[in-house]
């Protein structure tokens, strides 16, 4: 029998619910943070910003990519403070990572003006955030990439698992390239 992919029709859907081009399922959130930072071009010597409120996965993936976690302070909505964030960038920063934490949304718009005044991508961790939404956006279509979680705990969960979203052709192939091949 001719039947479709069930993983093609969950991600052609997932992305037409957050509003993205995009996706790519995982076998973890872990997995598609890490296949995300790979795709942003994230290598040794890169910094990368994370708060410091937040599931290990989110410091493991930037390790894993063989980069530098820069731990910043969390503001009172317990996401990453954008003033931290801006006092931590260097020269070296290639990547923040915004955590929706516990189902509040980061101040993307400062976040998203800083990254771009200092030429820095922003990807955003939406495990704990999935459905959430800022300035009628849903989360995960702001930054460069979205990475969300299936996991058990969540909010919607397949037991495990993960997807990677975004708007950008070239980012979705190079992160399929690397997850495809590598031991994620």
């Amino acid at each position: 029998a001719n039947v479709g992919s069930r993983v093609k029709k969950f991600e052609e859907e997932f992305v037409a619910k957050i509003g993205v081009k995009y996706g790519l399922a995982t076998n973890s959130c872990t997995s598609a943070l890490i296949s995300s930072l790979v795709a942003l071009g994230v290598g040794p010597g890169d910094e990368v910003i994370v708060p410091g409120y937040t599931f290990f996965a989110s410091c493991a993936c930037i390790v894993a990519a063989k980069a530098v976690p820069v731990i910043v302070e969390v503001d009172d909505s317990l996401t990453i403070d954008p003033d931290d964030f801006e006092r931590k960038i260097t020269p070296r920063t290639k990547v923040v990572i915004a955590v929706h934490m516990r189902g509040v949304p980061c101040n993307m718009d400062k976040i998203l003006s800083l990254a771009k005044k200092h030429n820095i991508k922003v990807l955003e961790d939406v495990a704990q955030a999935t459905g959430g939404s800022y300035h009628g956006k849903r989360l995960g279509s702001i930054g460069d990439m979205g990475a969300f979680s299936f996991q058990y705990h969540k909010i919607i969960t397949a037991g495990e698992g993960g997807i990677i979203t975004t708007n950008d052709e070239r980012l979705i192939d190079r992160s399929m390239a690397y997850h495809d091949t590598a031991a994620c």
